[in-house]
């Protein structure tokens, strides 16, 4: 697509340059012609539904003026700026909302395949650029600067647990997942910094010119990986926190049942695997050209997903192809919805039973009693010992014997 895609200034019409000298100041969109570049716009590509965009390409840039835009969209039309060779026309904008706080960025986009036909696409994506005014944004600020602190003592620990037994340090799960979240902390606090440089850049060439337009597509991008990184960050954290719930004594059979039942689930995920892929398979090929939600493998293996969970969608299908259709449907309940999801539930009944007899016979472990457990030695350390008679006068003859001997040195 690229090699094929056009990247040459022309003139009004798509006439080949130089172009006549009052090109420029006759019409307004004489810059419509010329090829931008996705450096020069911040622009990134556009993943549509059938083709991926470059981030370049020729700009109109519209005006605030109702007439003004309506003469540009007229001065387009009359000189062919949509052609047969057009494949994609992406109107963009952003829009501000004071009361909220938040940007919106709009794509409009309308694709021309070489076959003929128009495929819309829509990305509308919603950020909160500006900081937050009043105790909000203080409190914003202030998680920050714990997230940094908390960062910064981590980074030690880690350094001090390595140089003392590196050897031991990496053999735990666990903190190799430290290790993970800690470079996952950096990363996020890098990306915020970065994310805060270019939002400076956009708002400074916003301000020079107000009518001119600025992208905000980088900025919506930017925010959208902060977000995922902290995302990340939390999950990470989150397991690592939830080492705790292996105290627990529903936890603990949990995991027993799953790994008296490993051998018989592994077998089963292999043929339940197997069966599902071949039926996400088949429903694509039957309705993918017809109706949106079995388009691809991915949109089907999440349609027959929701119908694994009790959401069924049969409208779209009945209609393009009822008899298939039923008997896609009626085999899909019987096969997997049937026999396989009542296979699944008598091996994890059977291991349960058996766990269940295991556990009768040893004495139960709870978080609650762990944690008060905890607690008592605590206290039972920070409480002074009370010593004996007996170990009272051995501490005295032991500093007597210590005072005799360093007033012999001292006077000999």
């Amino acid at each position: 697509m690229d090699k094929k895609k056009e990247a040459s200034d022309y003139c009004l019409n798509w006439a080949m340059q130089p172009c006549p000298v009052n090109e420029k100041s006759a019409y307004f969109t004489s810059p419509a012609w010329l090829f931008v570049p996705a450096e020069e716009v911040w622009g990134f590509p556009t993943v549509a539904d059938y083709s991926t965009y470059g981030g370049g390409g020729y700009f109109m840039q519209l005006d605030v003026n109702r007439d003004v835009c309506i003469k540009i969209f007229s001065e387009l039309i009359e000189n062919k700026w949509f052609d047969d060779q057009t494949r994609a026309v992406i109107l963009e904008f952003s829009l501000y909302n004071a009361n909220t706080n938040l940007f919106v960025y709009m794509k409009f986009v309308a694709e021309f395949p070489e076959v003929g036909g128009f495929v819309p696409y829509i990305d509308i994506q919603v950020f909160r650029l500006l900081g937050e005014s009043g105790g909000g944004g203080d409190y914003l600020l202030f998680l920050r600067f714990i997230l940094l602190l908390v960062v910064i003592a981590a980074t030690l620990k880690c350094f001090y647990d390595i140089f003392t037994d590196p050897i031991g340090f990496f053999k735990s799960v666990w903190n190799c997942l430290d290790i993970v979240a800690l470079v996952m902390g950096y990363v996020s606090v890098g990306l915020y910094i970065y994310n805060q440089t270019i939002l400076a850049k956009t708002l400074s060439a916003f301000k020079e010119d107000k009518n001119k337009y600025v992208g905000f597509e980088n900025l919506a991008f930017y925010d959208f990986t902060v977000n995922t990184t902290y995302a990340l960050l939390v999950f990470l954290l989150s397991i690592r926190v939830s080492r705790i719930l292996g105290y627990s004594g529903k936890i603990n059979e949990m995991a027993a049942v799953i790994s008296n039942a490993a051998e018989d689930l592994l077998g089963f995920i292999l043929i339940f695997g197997i069966t599902y892929f071949a039926f996400v398979t088949w429903g694509t090929l039957l309705f993918g050209k017809e109706t949106e939600k079995y388009k691809d493998l991915f949109h089907t293996y999440g349609t027959l997903t929701e119908a694994v969970i009790g959401k069924n969608r049969l409208n779209n299908i009945l209609a393009s192809k009822p008899g298939f259709a039923e008997f896609y449907y009626f085999v899909f309940v019987v096969f997997v919805l049937f026999t396989l999801v009542t296979m699944a539930a008598s091996i994890l009944n059977f291991s349960i039973s058996h766990v269940k007899e295991e556990n009768e016979k040893l004495a139960p472990t709870n978080i609650v009693e762990v944690i008060f457990d905890r607690i008592g030695k605590v206290f039972a350390k920070l409480k002074p010992k009370n010593k004996s008679k007996g170990e009272l006068y051995s501490a005295y003859c032991f500093l007597s014997s210590t005072r005799l001997v360093q007033t012999e040195l001292f006077t000999g």
